[in-house]
């Protein structure tokens, strides 16, 4: 990033002994020909500062979601499942109103919000799917009993 800002100010001192050499010029050709080239570089360094400006707000934006991220992280503790799931649970003095729940570890290891979501409890076994990463993870403990998640019914045919 110094050596497009290096270059920029190159481009406008080029453009200020471009100016005053205009000063000087009596041939109308030579002084037409100093003045196109004057604007060439005019137009070269407005694209350069203006591409200058973007990169600015991507990093701003990058340096934002980096410090929202950590905020984010801080809610957050790394727990072992049954029979030794690693995952991200949200601490209970930080829910703030928000349901207990789960974050992929492989997601938040790459800096991103991926809640695990619970599915086919059999046994006392349940899938936690993260619907990010494809993440399938087996948590729970075998206690030989069919059971049917999320207040699914075994009526359902009914």
């Amino acid at each position: 990033m110094a050596v497009e800002l290096l270059a920029g100010l190159g481009i406008f001192k080029s453009m200020l002994d471009g100016a005053k050499a205009l000063k000087d010029m009596n041939d109308a050709a030579v002084r037409n020909a100093a003045v196109i080239e004057l604007q060439e570089q005019i137009l070269s360094a407005q694209a350069e500062q203006s591409a200058l400006i973007q990169k600015v707000r991507e990093l701003e934006a990058d340096v934002m979601k980096f410090e929202d991220w950590e905020t984010e992280k801080k809610r957050y503790k790394l727990c072992a499942l049954p029979p030794g799931v690693h995952v991200y649970s949200l601490k209970p003095e930080m829910a703030d109103g928000e349901p207990a729940h789960h974050l992929c570890e492989v997601c938040y290891n790459k800096g991103h919000k991926s809640i695990l979501h619970q599915s086919a409890v059999n046994s006392g076994l349940y899938h936690l799917k993260c619907h990010s990463c494809g993440a399938d993870y087996r948590a729970g403990h075998h206690t030989g009993e069919v059971v049917i998640a999320h207040g699914a019914r075994d009526d359902w045919m009914e």
